[in-house]
């Protein structure tokens, strides 16, 4: 018998990440915003590319984040997803995961992930997506968030300049 079903919280959403955002918010210095959006949750394979992508992620890989396993029949999706070269490894298990769990969020930057996961149904968001919320919600103010926004834009996330003013446009109003 494994362990107890651990008691859902309704309270706070539950997201699960996969390592683009993790990637993209830590080299921004705005990973603790992704940790104050909810319960967030990674599989497997996300923490194993967290090890490859930031050399010092064992200890620093932050004490809020919930490492899941996959089970069947969300384990035998992933793979099904991955040997039809639909996702990567990370993006995949990511995707499987937040159905798993029934995940409120999955947090992405790869627009394949985004548009695979919308059309399961479920609710995507971004690095940017996770910047807006904390500067709507109040937990960022104008400077602050306008900062993050600059970060980001210089860390390895690719954004256009279309999308980037968008972002700036969105916190315009969010602050009007």
């Amino acid at each position: 018998m494994g362990a107890p079903a651990k008691e859902r919280n309704e309270n706070v959403r539950r997201i699960v990440s996969n390592t683009g955002p993790l990637l993209h918010l830590g080299e921004a210095q705005a990973l603790n915003l992704l940790g104050q959006a909810g319960e967030i949750h990674v599989p497997q394979a996300v923490d194993i590319e967290m090890r490859f992508q930031a050399e010092k992620w064992p200890e620093q890989r932050p004490a809020w984040l919930i490492v899941d396993n996959l089970v069947p029949p969300h384990s035998t999706e992933a793979e099904l997803w991955l040997e039809a070269g639909l996702l990567h490894a990370g993006e995949a298990e990511a995707i499987a995961l937040a159905r798993q769990i029934c995940a409120d969020w999955l947090v992405t930057d790869d627009a394949a992930a985004r548009l695979f996961a919308q059309t399961l149904g479920i609710e995507v968001h971004g690095s940017l997506g996770i910047v807006l919320w904390a500067a709507a919600t109040g937990r960022l103010n104008r400077p602050e968030a306008e900062a993050v926004l600059d970060r980001l834009s210089r860390s390895s996330l690719w954004l256009s300049p279309r999308v980037l003013a968008e972002a700036k446009a969105a916190l315009e109003k969010i602050y009007s």
